[in-house]
């Protein structure tokens, strides 16, 4: 029987690397902002161009309206997800985390907390594989991370057949499960 058992310590890095991932590939409200920064930054310029008074109140709420935005990015992007792993770290310290995969079920517990989530691969919408880790989407925003290094029992090639076989097919009848490097042989 196929068998996947993963445990492992929270890992800031591995989190971090998983939500810019997230940002840059899954989510597109950061191009969203880019393209609302350089709109603000064209308004802005375009307005000193034509500017006859060189102190037009006006061009002071452009140039200030353009920072309000640039200084945007940095908070929605990158403070978000830094208020994410602080309170991941607050709520999983040093505690365990086991994943238990198998072909009818993934089990995910953390040492020392009440409870556990048990999701069939129904629930699981892709798996992103990386050079160091697997990303396994629940949903557009939540997933779970399984590092390589951390499976104790199994192997990620076991793992890679498991998603393959496993998650539900789109539309096309094909399933999210997309390598993203090249092995070397």
């Amino acid at each position: 029987m196929d068998k996947i058992l993963v445990k492992s310590k929270y890992d800031e890095k591995m989190h971090r690397k998983f939500y810019l991932f997230h940002m840059f590939r899954k989510s597109y409200s950061i191009y969203f902002l880019f393209i609302a920064v350089a709109l603000a930054f064209f308004l802005a310029i375009r307005a000193s161009l034509k500017v006859t008074d060189a102190t037009d109140i006006n061009l002071y709420i452009i140039w200030g309206f353009t920072a309000l935005v640039l200084g945007m990015v940095p908070t929605f992007t990158f403070g978000r997800i830094n208020a994410i792993i602080r309170q991941n770290r607050k709520e999983r310290g040093d505690r365990l985390e086991i994943i238990e995969i198998t072909k009818a079920k993934i089990v995910r517990f953390i040492e020392g907390l009440e409870g556990k989530a048990v999701l069939g691969w129904e629930y699981f919408e892709s798996v992103y594989e990386t050079e160091t880790c697997f990303y396994m989407y629940i949903d557009k925003d939540r997933g779970l991370i399984i590092k390589k290094d951390d499976i104790v029992e199994g192997s990620p090639e076991i793992l890679r057949k498991l998603a393959q076989n496993n998650l539900k097919p789109n539309r096309r009848g094909k399933v999210k499960f997309k390598q993203l490097f090249k092995e070397e042989k």
